[in-house]
């Protein structure tokens, strides 16, 4: 086997890997928000299926490690797909903050005003401002990893032509934050939040895993 059809079976594993870990962790929040009590997708948020009151936390966390590793793997394919060692190592960094944000729990869904972790939450636990304050390092390095993508599928031979759609993807995941840090989407937190996290975690995986045009 030569050397450049090893590299390329080793793209296609990680790229693989990667798509497995993120579609586990989508797979896992939509079948653990249909079993847990009170919970509404479109008010509260991922994070909080893994809160400490979450009957069904063990799984959800289990879904957070899975698309931490498949970040990582994700990262992995992107180096060796083109060559793009910043956009790799934001990757790799972003499976890291993943599973950080997955084992500091949320107390509750902040969404209910009943919940100590509402608003200011000047009784929150110390690991849900972990949680917070991780999670928002996570959503802008994969904003600024979907901007260094843009030049990575530029300048690679036969992706070309994803650069139109690179740049779609950076402006809204950058737009989309700074609405969600600014205003906030209130009672449709939840709705908002599912193809945020699609486009942001998505995005990566996609370009790991497409083909070149000849």
């Amino acid at each position: 086997m030569s050397t450049t059809t090893l590299t390329r079976a080793r793209t296609g594993t990680a790229a693989k890997l990667g798509i497995a870990g993120i579609a586990t962790f989508f797979t896992t929040s939509i079948a653990v928000a249909a079993v847990t009590p009170g919970y509404r997708s479109t008010r509260d948020a991922i994070s909080a299926l893994a809160a400490m009151d979450s009957p069904y936390a063990y799984v959800m966390i289990g879904g957070f490690l899975a698309a931490a590793a498949g970040l990582v793997a994700t990262g992995i394919a992107v180096r060796q797909r083109y060559g793009a060692r910043l956009a790799a190592v934001l990757l790799i960094v972003s499976g890291a903050l993943m599973a950080t944000a997955g084992l500091a729990r949320q107390d509750c869904s902040e969404a209910l005003e009943s919940c100590i972790d509402h608003g200011e939450a000047p009784l929150a636990s110390t690991h849900f401002w972990v949680h917070q304050y991780v999670s928002l390092a996570l959503f802008l390095t994969l904003v600024v990893t979907s901007f260094v993508l843009i030049r990575a599928v530029r300048r690679t031979p036969g992706f070309g032509y994803l650069t139109g759609p690179a740049r779609i993807v950076a402006w809204t995941g950058l737009v989309v934050t700074v609405l969600a840090m600014t205003i906030g989407f209130g009672a449709v937190n939840g709705l908002v939040q599912r193809p945020y996290l699609a486009l942001l975690f998505g995005w990566p995986t996609l370009l790991a895993a497409i083909a070149p045009r000849r």
